[in-house]
């Protein structure tokens, strides 16, 4: 008997679903396609039959050879896994494009591509898992925006359970910033923000908070097929227009005093939180070094520290960064003199938080050289793995319980 993650359902199966969790923490997955002379599992999990190396530092995704049993049912069970949530996409023969199973409902979509994905219960894996009870509200909203000539864009915004119902409760509010390619849904699907949220704040693990996820992309105004502007057009991973400064220079008048306006917030420094990962992480840094009042919590989860950068030992990256991110003088010049100013209003957290194959590390390594220099205080949190979901689902638990607005 095996066990079929339908979201945080778990449903007893005899093997023929399309991805069942067995008891050993093994994981089968099952295709049906007759006409497939070879099928390949792509997934972030190890199996005996390994035939590529990892792709790279994105993630550590490896295509893994199915069996078929002589009536078009494609089967592979992988080795025992940890208790995650794990993506998985299907090749078919030798085309290069990668699909996902039909049969399985349990999508996601990053940039372009939509992955399926199971959950192995157990310790982390149950923080990404609906719950049955005390569940918070994830609404998509459209707030006035002058950016690239637009009248409003899309964000996601987290309200915790009982929100509805407490009218005199003010709340301390995160804002949740997506990295490049990504868009207002991105926290929410490929993060599990509202899950991970839902049970931290349900156990006690985390304070009750409003937590705002804006769409980072200057060009589009929301997610693909909900942007009424440009509704055919496909994201890229690739937008240098939103390395300009012009999320960070609207950060303040059109996001945050919106959410101040139409929720309720308690709208000071002390009881507001900004974190984002790696793009997200450039415009989390630069909106707090530019608002030093704004902001007592501030989040980067692999994040690109410094576009414009000066004084600075970060090793060879150091030209290309500068030739790609020619960023507006307002937000990314001075720097150093920013940062001095933000030290010395005191704020709470600075948390830093990156895989040791995260392509972005020695960025961040150098950043982190410059704030010891000047004994600034920050939390460094160094894991396994690269520049993934994977991690940046495990930094923003980590980072959650460290926000004590009642301090």
């Amino acid at each position: 008997m095996a066990l079929t993650m339908c979201g945080s359902i778990v449903c007893t199966s005899q093997g023929k679903e399309p991805c069942t969790v067995n008891y050993d923490n093994t994981v089968t997955i099952n295709i049906k396609n007759t006409k497939a002379k070879k099928v390949k599992v792509n997934g972030a999990f190890g199996a005996s039959d390994v035939l590529s190396k990892q792709s790279g530092a994105y993630d550590q995704m490896r295509k893994h050879v199915m069996k078929e049993d002589g009536e078009g049912l494609w089967t592979l069970t992988t080795k025992p896994l940890d208790s995650d949530l794990y993506w998985y996409n299907i090749y078919v023969d030798d085309e290069e494009t990668p699909v996902y199973d039909s049969r399985n409902s349990q999508t996601v979509r990053d940039i372009t591509t939509v992955y399926n994905y199971f959950i192995v219960p157990g310790a982390v894996g149950n923080d990404y898992m609906d719950r049955k009870e005390e569940n918070g509200k994830l609404e998509y909203v459209w707030y006035p925006s002058t950016l690239n000539g637009m009248t409003e864009r899309r964000m996601a915004v987290y309200l915790p359970y009982g929100y509805a119902d407490n009218k005199d409760t003010r709340y301390p509010v995160l804002y949740l910033l997506h990295g490049s390619g990504g868009d207002e849904m991105s926290w929410a699907e490929c993060g599990r923000a509202a899950q991970i949220l839902d049970n931290m704040i349900a156990e006690g693990r985390c304070e009750p908070m409003i937590v705002v996820m804006p769409n980072g992309c200057v060009e589009l105004a929301a997610a693909p097929g909900q942007d009424p502007n440009k509704p055919d057009i496909k994201p890229t991973g690739d937008y240098k227009t939103s390395m300009h400064g012009d999320i960070e220079n609207a950060f303040l008048p059109e996001i945050l005093n919106y959410v101040d306006s139409h929720y309720h917030t308690i709208p000071d420094k002390a009881h507001r939180a900004i974190a984002g990962l790696s793009l997200g992480g450039l415009h989390t840094l630069f909106t707090a070094l530019n608002n030093p009042d704004t902001f007592d919590y501030i989040g980067l989860f692999s994040a690109l520290p410094q576009p414009r950068i000066d004084n600075s030992n970060i090793g060879e990256e150091k030209e290309n960064v500068i030739n790609i991110l020619a960023g507006h003088a307002e937000i990314y010049e001075g720097f150093d003199s920013k940062l001095d100013t933000l030290y010395s209003k005191e704020p709470k957290l600075l948390y830093i938080a990156i895989g040791k194959e995260d392509f972005l590390k020695s960025l961040n390594d150098g950043f982190r050289t410059k704030l010891r220099k000047n004994n600034y205080a920050f939390h460094y949190n160094e894991t396994e793995g690269g520049h993934s979901w994977t991690n940046w689902r495990k930094y923003l638990r980590d980072f959650l319980p460290r926000l004590d607005f009642k301090k």
